[in-house]
């Protein structure tokens, strides 16, 4: 007979295994029926009529990566991406037999298309965001927002996520549900939420009284002082923002007009309701003097964009909105924004000018269309070496996808102009504080956001005395030029 405190290790090393042990990936099915032909990637590719010059190519394609929801980018360069398998037709809403996944893509020789790929986390559910920092990632996963740590950088969560807030509706707000983690220049997180569904948000054991009541809207929140607010109120709902080379906020809409200057403390129109204030007195309309859709029929219509609508921009629907503020592609393409118009399956362009006391939109031609009639992109950023990388959901259901989903394909392309220049860093968490003071006045935006990014994150670990010497340094860069 085994001494007792044997048979106790002995117990309590075969819970922890059960407990560390990974369940089974599930087996991923498909409810959408097409008689279309899914385009094979590298043919898709091709399909792309981009200005001379431009080029198109396949950064990744399925099975390597399937249902892509979400992009983001860490100070490696390497490309995290949210797939999200969970998101189902109508009647069905979430699939909850099903888990969502992040994985990792490299592109170690920098030739525009991925060679290695990494699982890092494929125990998630109603995915819709991830934004890298502070030794890890942050995560939307309805009814929370996660952050699960990474330390080392290894690929591996040192851990099981953290639960920063709770209380985002999952379930009849559907394809409006919460998404869309960016940072801001302010050093917040930034997300968007639909209309739908009201949710109460606040940190876990927080009371209804204690929480905030938010639709339609754009939010923040702070990772360190964990305070939450909502930014701007109304619209419809939003999957893409951004922010011009003025740190302003822009902000992408469907149904109703497609763009919204993000105004602190604003109330704009809504598709339909109340404002969750009932003393506003008169809600902002959109910031552009144009609609990419013929408004002149019912917004369902305009998920055919033959005719007027494609004349104008393919049609009511947005998805993924970015100011172009990078160093590959040409010069009169620069702080233009630019958003995917799903069932036109295009780029709309729009050109900001000052209107007033502030701005409004105006109609540019669209950057570039596909044939391929399974393209339904979803998230656009820019990425190292100034190329722009976009991910496409890849699916022949429109927008609401009632109808079921094709969960085994999916898409990430790469756009740039000519060849880019390689990078001259290959990991910017290894250069010092006074050399990412340098990127943060470099005219690629990703470099810039990313040094301001670690340099946050380095100031908020305890070396205080690193903010009073990049805000010296800087200073002195600004006004040496």
């Amino acid at each position: 007979m085994f001494p007792r405190t044997i048979l106790a290790l002995l117990a309590l090393a075969l819970t922890f295994c059960a407990r560390a042990a990974t369940a089974p990936f599930p087996a991923i099915y498909n409810s959408e029926t097409s008689t279309n032909k899914l385009v094979p990637p590298a043919e898709a590719a091709a399909l792309f009529q981009l200005p001379p010059g431009f080029k198109a190519t396949l950064f990744a394609g399925e099975p390597d990566v399937q249902n892509p929801i979400a992009i983001a980018f860490d100070e490696k360069g390497r490309l995290w991406v949210v797939e999200n398998y969970t998101y189902a037709e109508t009647k069905i809403n979430f699939d909850l037999t099903l888990r969502d996944r992040i994985v990792v893509f490299e592109d170690t020789n920098h030739d525009g298309k991925f060679d290695k790929r990494t699982v890092f986390a494929d125990n998630l559910q109603r995915a819709t965001s991830i934004e890298i920092g502070d030794g890890g990632v942050y995560v939307l996963a309805a009814p929370q927002l996660l952050f699960i740590a990474d330390k080392n950088g290894d690929l591996v969560p040192d851990g099981e996520p953290q639960v920063l807030l709770d209380g985002w509706d999952a379930g009849p707000v559907r394809h409006n549900i919460v998404n869309g983690l960016r940072w801001g220049p302010d050093g917040w997180l930034y997300g968007r939420h639909g209309i739908m569904a009201t949710s109460y948000v606040g940190a876990p054991g927080m009371t209804k009284a204690q929480r905030t009541a938010l639709n339609a809207c754009i939010w923040r929140y702070h990772p360190y002082t964990h305070k939450f607010e909502v930014v701007t109120w109304g619209t419809t709902n939003s999957w893409g923002n951004d922010w011009d080379e003025n740190g302003e906020l822009w902000f992408i809409n469907t149904v109703i007009g497609h763009l919204w200057h993000g105004i602190p403390g604003a109330h704009m129109k809504r598709m339909y309701g109340e404002d969750l204030n009932p003393h506003t007195y008169e809600l902002i309309d959109q910031h552009a003097d144009h609609y990419h859709w013929d408004t002149g029929k019912a917004w369902t219509d305009s998920r055919n964009a033959a005719g007027k609508s494609d004349a104008l921009g393919g049609g009511h629907a947005h998805t993924g909105l970015m100011f172009y503020q990078g160093d590959n592609w040409p010069n009169r393409y620069r702080n233009s924004l630019y958003t995917i118009n799903l069932h036109g399956h295009r780029l709309n362009n729009d050109r900001l000018e000052r209107a007033g006391s502030g701005y409004v939109g105006k109609h540019l031609p669209d950057l570039f269309q596909t044939t391929d009639p399974w393209f339904r992109a979803i998230d656009i950023v820019q990425g190292p070496q100034g190329a722009v990388y976009m991910a496409d959901w890849s699916d022949v259901g429109e927008c609401h996808d009632n109808d079921g989903v094709h969960r085994t394909s999916g898409r990430i392309y790469r756009f740039t102009y000519g060849e880019p220049k390689p990078p001259k860093v290959e990991d910017l968490a290894t250069l010092s504080d006074d050399k990412l003071v340098e990127l943060v006045t470099q005219p690629d935006e990703w470099l810039s956001r990313t040094a301001r990014r670690l340099l946050a994150q380095r100031a908020h670990s305890g070396r205080q005395e690193i903010g009073n010497r990049v805000l010296h340094n800087l200073l002195r860069k600004v006004y040496a030029n």
